[in-house]
């Protein structure tokens, strides 16, 4: 019985280390991991936490969808629950867990890339080593796996690299805590928290950037296999299920792209299925293709895609979304995008019929222009500082921005010598700097949050009599 006892205690001795990594890496999580699987957290706390706010619309698709809507821009009762690199499988159990701990929505939004009607590509890299689901879904998806032969979603020996996943195996996450020396991850996970909460579940990393390429893309068919068929189907019988109105609505795509005839007709006879078979199911793909430069990649919108996408939406659905009052939370995170935002136009556009204070300085006798290409097309109304305070530093040259209906917020504009002061009650005193050249200076005031969002510059050529794209 001793020897017993002795042996059990030397293989305690000799397998502490490993346990005590295991530990170390199921409660420090926070510390190695990457943005990717704070944005895969904030879905599962998201969607396991009963709200007491509404939401009448679920998005869910993979991170093409996840990029394309803008819940700040289309309603505030809106989420974006679409993880990026899941596929149809995935999805599924989002929605699962959501109305388990949740009301149904009135509407679920489905946009999926073909791509993900053949495989997977967060399952094993995300959605296992950060838990998203618990053990009885995870194996529910690997015995349909099993069940289906799918190859793509499959691997050698998959039950047991996901237990060692479950039970935080060091051979799963020492690569990710050793890429993490050096880094406060943590931090950058806050800010993913921040910046995903913000944004009603969209990510943001994307930004600006604008795709760049050569070469067309030729899409000829439609691949479907059945493993991403049976859960794309179970999540619409789930959505009837809950009397949720489904709208599958397809992303587009950038103008690189070639759609043969017979790619469009599988396309719609793939999705027309389940417009006949279910009720309360539409389809759209009214706009199949948009400018490249409204993209970051092949199949992901920038901000300024995702801008375009999310209006033409709002206008498509209008009867499903009639509010058109921007809250809080909707200017915040629009507020966010124009500190982002770099092109005059679409700065122009996230300004739009929102409740903002813009104060134009016009200093390249350039305001006509400038209003008749940038402001009008929006339908912002211009007012002459001088009708509001003739007795304000450079009156003549300044001017008030205004969507119709709205009121412009109390503020007073004083010059201390090197530039102008704008003041107001609660967003103090803001120093605004007016460049030493030929251009329109924009200071944008968010109404409703009662902040300064920022000042935008835009150079105007004498020369050509135009303005530079980009702004600064």
């Amino acid at each position: 019985m001793k020897k017993i006892v002795k042996l059990l205690l030397k293989c305690i001795l000799v397998s502490a280390p490993m346990w005590g990594m295991m530990i170390f890496f199921w409660q420090a999580r926070e510390y190695y991991s990457n943005e990717d699987f704070g944005y895969t957290w904030w879905n599962q706390e998201f969607t396991q936490t009963t709200h007491q706010k509404y939401y009448k619309y679920l998005v869910l698709g993979d991170s093409s969808c996840n990029a394309a809507y803008m819940p700040e821009v289309i309603s505030d009762s809106m989420v974006n629950l679409s993880i990026g690199g899941s596929s149809t499988v995935e999805e599924y159990y989002v929605l699962e867990d959501y109305l388990a701990n949740n009301e149904a929505p009135t509407d679920v939004f489905l946009s999926y890339h073909d791509s993900h009607f053949k495989y997977t590509e967060a399952y094993w890299d995300k959605i296992v080593p950060s838990h998203r689901f618990n053990m009885l879904q995870d194996l529910e998806i690997l015995y349909n796996v099993a069940k289906y032969k799918d190859d793509s979603f499959s691997r050698e020996g998959m039950l047991a690299e996901y237990l060692a996943a479950e039970f935080y195996f060091p051979s799963k996450y020492i690569t990710a805590f050793n890429n993490s020396l050096g880094e406060n991850r943590f931090a950058k996970l806050e800010m993913a928290y921040d910046k995903i909460e913000l944004h009603g579940g969209r990510y943001t990393t994307l930004g600006k950037m604008e795709f760049e390429t050569v070469q067309d893309r030729v899409y000829s068919e439609m691949p479907v296999k059945p493993l991403y068929n049976y859960y794309f189907t179970k999540t619409i019988e789930l959505c009837v299920e809950n009397n949720i109105a489904v709208h599958i609505v397809k992303p587009p795509l950038p103008d690189n792209t070639e759609m043969t005839a017979e790619y469009v007709e599988q396309v719609f006879y793939y999705y027309k299925y389940f417009v006949d078979s279910y009720p309360n199911v539409t389809f759209s793909w009214n706009t199949k293709i948009m400018d490249r430069k409204l993209f970051a990649d092949e199949i992901h919108m920038n901000n300024d895609g995702a801008l375009a996408f999310s209006t033409t939406l709002k206008n498509e659905y209008k009867d499903i979304f009639p509010e058109t009052r921007y809250t809080a939370d909707m200017m915040l995170a629009v507020d966010d995008s124009i500190q982002q935002e770099n092109i005059a136009g679409y700065l122009m556009h996230f300004i739009g019929d929102r409740d903002y204070t813009v104060l134009m300085y016009d200093g390249g006798n350039c305001a006509r222009q400038f209003k008749k290409q940038f402001t009008a097309p929006v339908g912002l109304r211009s007012y002459s500082m001088k009708e509001i305070d003739e007795n304000a530093p450079n009156a003549d040259n300044l001017y008030v921005l205004l969507a119709p209906d709205n009121e412009a917020i109390d503020f007073t504009i004083e010059d201390d010598g090197t530039s102008l002061v704008v003041k107001n009650d609660k967003l103090g005193d803001n120093r605004w700097a007016l460049p030493n050249t030929s251009c329109i200076s924009l200071f944008i005031i968010d109404n409703v949050n009662e902040q300064l969002v920022g000042i935008k510059n835009i150079q105007y050529n004498t020369t050509d009599k135009t303005f530079e794209n980009y702004v600064f």
